[in-house]
Formats: C-alpha cells, sequence, structure tokens
C-alpha cells in the first residue's frame, strides 16, 4: 500500500493526527494539520515558487542540504494538488509551462500584461 503524502508539503500522512481539518472540524485527507487547517491554507503563500523557498527552512529537519531540498521540492511539488492547475486544458495536460496557477486560484484568465 502507497504511503499517502500530504498534496501541499509532501510530508507523509503517517497518522490521523498528522491530517489537516475542514472549517467544521472534520478531517480534510489531502492535507497534513501543518499546511491546513481549520479550512485554510496556514502559510498564506499564493505560488509555488514562493513556497519552494519558504520550505528551505526545514531541509535540515529533513536531513537535507538546502541545494537538496530545492531540488527535491522543484521535482515533487508540482506533482501534489495545491500546485496543479487544471483550469485550462493546456494546464490540465502539463503543457503550459508558463502557468502560474494553483489548485485554488486560477490566473489564466487574467489578462496578459
Amino acid at each position: 500500500m502507497e504511503m499517502k503524502v500530504c498534496q501541499s508539503c509532501s510530508m507523509p500522512l503517517e497518522n490521523e493526527e498528522m491530517i489537516g481539518t475542514n472549517q467544521d472540524g472534520s478531517k480534510n485527507g489531502d492535507y497534513c494539520i501543518y499546511c491546513f487547517k481549520d479550512g485554510k491554507f496556514t502559510d498564506g503563500i499564493k505560488t509555488l515558487e514562493e513556497y519552494i523557498e519558504y520550505s528551505l527552512q526545514f531541509a535540515e529537519q529533513a536531513g537535507m542540504t538546502k541545494e537538496q531540498m530545492k531540488e527535491h521540492c522543484q521535482k515533487v511539488l508540482p506533482t501534489l494538488k495545491r500546485w496543479q492547475c487544471t483550469c485550462t486544458d493546456e494546464c490540465a495536460s502539463g503543457y503550459n509551462s508558463n502557468c502560474t496557477c494553483t489548485s485554488s486560484e486560477c490566473h489564466c484568465a487574467e489578462p496578459k500584461q
């Protein structure tokens, strides 16, 4: 059986206490308690790039150098639900390398500057 991971940070969800909560207090099985509590993301971060930089502070705790952590985050985080855009066919297929959307915030409809 494959270990379930937080769909924001990729931390293994090893037990019930690790699971985040919805606004009504029920468990949200997609996210850990550190990323998602009371129906909201706890970090206030909007973009994947910001989150990768934020994650570097946890490198030592994860047994990695900052460079290793950055590489890990760049590889793994884009595959997680929070950081995937599905608002257009191009984004959902992974062919829009310029997409800056997350699963909770779409920028595809915004006018280009």
